[in-house]
C-alpha cells in the first residue's frame, strides 16, 4: 500500500473503536458499585498519549537514520 493509503485507513481503524463502551451504563449488570468500568473515562487521554508517542519514536527514528 502506498503511505498516503495508509495514514488515511490508520486513523480510520484508531477512531473506530471510540465510541465502544467497556460496559452498559443503563444495565451494569451484577457488579456491586454498579459503576461502569473506568476505561470509558481515558479513551481520549489515552488516544492522545498513543499519538504524541507514536509521533516522538519516528522522530527519533528519523534522526538515527540520518546520523548512520
Amino acid at each position: 500500500m502506498k503511505k498516503v493509503t495508509k495514514v488515511p485507513f490508520i486513523l480510520f481503524l484508531l477512531f473506530l473503536g471510540t465510541g465502544v463502551f467497556a460496559q452498559d451504563p443503563f444495565n451494569p449488570g451484577s457488579d456491586p458499585g454498579g459503576e461502569v468500568a473506568p476505561i470509558n473515562d481515558f479513551i481520549i487521554p489515552m488516544l492522545l498519549i498513543g499519538l504524541v508517542l507514536g509521533y516522538r519514536m519516528l522522530v527519533a527514528k528519523d534522526k538515527i537514520v540520518q546520523n548512520n
